[in-house]
């Protein structure tokens, strides 16, 4: 089992992100060696899932917000990314064999382990019953997914293609229920919010303090390296 290479970056536009994403998927195929590439986002975007219809979120709307719109390679529902780490984990697929389900609950391993160390009682969500209608990937978990509290708090997505397994997950440190609201139930941004406010958490309620987002991916590059069997490299550190 090859190496795993680490990347920390900083705050790029959602654009640059999924573009970069990419090409490291590139990488791994061409070269076989798995990347954990950490980064946060430059400007308030709300990611689309590879199967969504972009037609339920109008770009002039978003953009009198001040949020960007892009697309995921990753599958999912739509994810407004903020205050957050997020993490994308990219592996041949030889290298982690089995299905969706199996490979999720296998890449949570070193999630929950990492949350844990940030003093967060956090478990893995069952069965979530049939899919709801919401476009909101944190209205409602899916198996194997991260909860605190009975709350998600981790939203995760994957894609393969071509031998190469890509996970994202947006850790938020914060949430700010009232703007995913206005984005999701224009009409009545209120209630939607003191409903989302039941479903979904952050790191800093979890936690019951603010952690840095280095104290974050501190955590979860440890957690990752012990999980690949302590074969791992840091090859940039330009976290902000």
């Amino acid at each position: 089992m090859a190496e795993l290479l680490i990347l920390r970056e900083g705050d790029r536009s959602g654009r640059y992100n999924m573009a970069r994403d990419l090409a490291l998927a590139d990488l791994v195929r061409s070269d076989g060696q798995p990347r954990l590439r950490l980064y946060g986002w430059s400007r308030p975007t709300l990611s689309l899932g590879y199967g969504q219809n972009p037609d339920a979120f109008s770009p002039d709307l978003l953009g009198e917000m001040g949020v960007d719109l892009v697309r995921r390679p990753t599958g999912g529902k739509a994810v407004l990314h903020q205050d957050e780490v997020t993490y994308a984990f990219i592996v041949p697929t030889e290298d982690l064999p089995g299905d969706v389900r199996s490979t999720y609950l296998e890449i949570a391993r070193p999630l929950l382990a990492a949350l844990r160390s940030l003093g967060a009682d956090v478990g893995l969500a069952g069965d979530p019953g049939q899919p709801g209608r919401d476009e909101n990937c944190f209205q409602q978990p899916s198996w194997y997914e991260i909860e605190a509290g009975g709350r998600k708090l981790l939203g995760s997505a994957q894609v393969r293609h071509l031998g190469v397994l890509l996970q994202h997950g947006a850790l938020p440190l914060s949430l700010d229920y009232g703007l995913w609201a206005r984005i999701f139930a224009p009409r009545d941004p209120e209630r939607y919010a003191e409903a989302m406010r039941r479903r979904a958490t952050d790191l800093g309620q979890a936690t019951g303090r603010e952690p840095s987002r280095r104290e974050v991916r501190d955590a979860l590059v440890r957690a990752f390296s012990a999980w690949w069997a302590g074969r791992s490299k840091e090859v940039s550190d330009i976290a902000r």
